[in-house]
């Protein structure tokens, strides 16, 4: 299942934080690599979503003032947020070739056209896991090295993409891991979770010990078991979801939270790659953040 259409179209200004991370990394990797005229770059982005995105309430009008009777003064300014396609495309000494899924047509036709002068550009619908993992098969010979930004809505990146992206260790990845916000949602306090659901984390971690670290069985006055959730349950899911990395990439970054305007955790952005050098470059861009206490 790949990023489902989102219905406002909006963003919050948050996003800047994720995106303007997003960029300086991407800088960073092909100023890097720009001598290395042997290895062709690719970048691929799983979850493409709109080239610019209206950051929420930005075109809510302010409230009028008895100080003021010009109604220039009520005028809305809408705000946007340049998005990932266009940054990643706008890099200096860039990428050779992009590769942009999105889930959604109107989306996908939208950056067809910003791009239609273009010959670096590969766009396509579609849930992007599968779409990824036959296109990783493409590359398996070829002299090359990427980065891949997976940025789902919610738990829709499934284990086995970042775990096709990391077998052929040409790849470097920068995931928005949503624990705080779409995950925790999902599991319920009560442990009642739909099948559907389930199943989705299941595919997300690629294991279901994300069960038993999010819930324990404790008995009641009436000498029954109850389900209830544990405390700390986002952090717990968090060390899962790095430990497993470890496990694909031999470098993982140290994550970085990401929260809303009411300083509540959304999301962690977490860089893994094959080489030291990429992980000094996200350890500097990521640690820019809020620190993270990790084990």
């Amino acid at each position: 299942m790949a990023k489902a259409r989102h219905k406002s179209e909006t963003v919050g200004p948050w996003a800047a934080q994720k995106l303007d991370a997003l960029e300086a990394y991407l800088q960073f990797y092909n100023t890097a690599l720009k001598n290395k005229t042997y290895f062709k770059r690719v970048y691929i982005d799983a979850f493409a979503g709109k080239p610019k995105a209206m950051i929420r309430g930005s075109d809510v009008p302010p409230e009028p003032s008895p100080f003021f009777d010009d109604d220039d003064a009520l005028e809305v300014r809408a705000e946007y947020i340049i998005g990932s396609p266009l940054r990643a495309l706008n890099i200096v000494d860039g990428f050779h070739e992009h590769y942009f899924f999105d889930l959604d047509e109107c989306r996908a036709e939208t950056l067809r056209g910003l791009c239609e002068d273009r010959n670096d550009v590969e766009i396509e619908v579609g849930d992007c896991n599968p779409l990824i993992r036959d296109l990783v098969k493409r590359f398996g010979n070829q002299n090359m090295r990427g980065v891949a930004f997976l940025d789902p809505y919610g738990a829709h990146l499934e284990w086995g993409t970042v775990e096709a992206l990391a077998a052929i260790g040409k790849f470097e990845v920068i995931i928005n891991f949503p624990v705080a916000m779409a995950i925790n949602r999902l599991i319920t306090k009560s442990g009642a979770i739909p099948k559907n659901w389930s199943d989705q984390l299941n595919r997300c971690f690629g294991t279901e010990e994300w069960r038993d670290l999010s819930y324990d069985v404790q008995p009641n006055l009436f000498g029954e078991d109850d389900v209830v959730k544990r405390d700390g349950v986002q952090q717990r899911l968090l060390e899962l979801y790095l430990k497993r990395l470890r496990t694909l990439f031999p470098c993982v970054a140290k994550p970085r939270l990401i929260r809303n305007t009411r300083q509540h955790p959304l999301y962690f952005l977490i860089w893994a790659g094959p080489h030291p050098l990429g992980l000094k470059g996200a350890e500097y861009i990521l640690g820019q953040g809020e620190e993270i206490k990790l084990p």
